[in-house]
């Protein structure tokens, strides 16, 4: 069953076209990766699908109702969440705090205790178990990653789209992450769509990849398929 699907999006600034006529469409409960060049639109398709801002034009539908243009936080509550790139916690603040801002935004009405308990559960999930009274700015990379998806799942998704939590991890943190984002499926329900560069794990997680490029969709298929297309292949390495 389609969970999340896109329409003819197209996103211009100015005279830049970022998107031209993108269509996608995720099955609820898989792993599908995003990925193109540099400047090939990908975080500007997830801006739109997150609501940070609007198509020109296009249609984006979330469990079969067009949620294209509303505000964030109102998308955020049907049960789409992200992470960003740059990781940005209120370094001032506890874990705990940080997570809970993303409760609040899911349970409006409920009590500080059970945000609270919602934000510790969250931060076990990701494995920052113990860090809960630490401030966010004495955190490594690794651990502000696992943060920025404690609160994405805070939030409490359906689809979580993941933008590039591989950066600047080695190779084991690179294996563990893998098993990580696997298991938030398996465990969770959640459906997950991923933007990475990391094309082993790309290669190793999802069952579909979508190929942006210029802009537009270069193909989709299984991760075989894409790392074997000559198109592709032209796309990243050129001639």
């Amino acid at each position: 069953m389609e969970l999340i699907k896109g329409v003819g999006i197209t996103k211009h600034f100015g005279g830049v076209k970022a998107l031209s006529g993108v269509d996608f469409k995720v099955e609820q409960g898989t792993i599908v990766g995003l990925i193109g060049p540099n400047g090939a639109g990908k975080t500007t398709l997830f801006n739109i699908v997150a609501g940070a801002f609007p198509p020109t034009s296009g249609t984006v539908h979330f469990e079969g109702v067009d949620i294209t243009g509303l505000p964030a936080y109102k998308i955020c509550r049907r049960g789409v969440a992200r992470t960003f790139q740059v990781t940005r916690p209120f370094g001032e603040m506890s874990c705990v705090e940080n997570v809970a801002v993303g409760v609040v935004n899911h349970q409006p009405d409920a009590s500080r205790a059970v945000w609270t308990q919602r934000a510790v559960e969250c931060l076990r999930i990701v494995g920052l178990e113990g860090f809960e009274s630490t401030e966010a700015r004495h955190l490594n990379v690794v651990q502000k990653k696992k943060l920025e998806i404690a609160r994405a799942l805070a939030t409490g998704p359906k689809l979580l789209m993941l933008d590039e939590v591989l950066g600047g991890l080695n190779s084991q943190e690179i294996q563990d992450a893998i098993t990580f984002i696997r298991n938030l499926r398996d465990q969770l329900g959640l459906t997950i769509l991923w933007i990475e560069h990391v094309m082993g794990a790309i290669m190793q997680a999802t069952e579909k990849v979508i190929v942006l490029d210029q802009g537009r969709i270069l193909m989709n298929g299984s991760p075989e398929e894409v790392v074997n297309d000559s198109r592709v292949i032209h796309a990243y390495l050129g001639d």
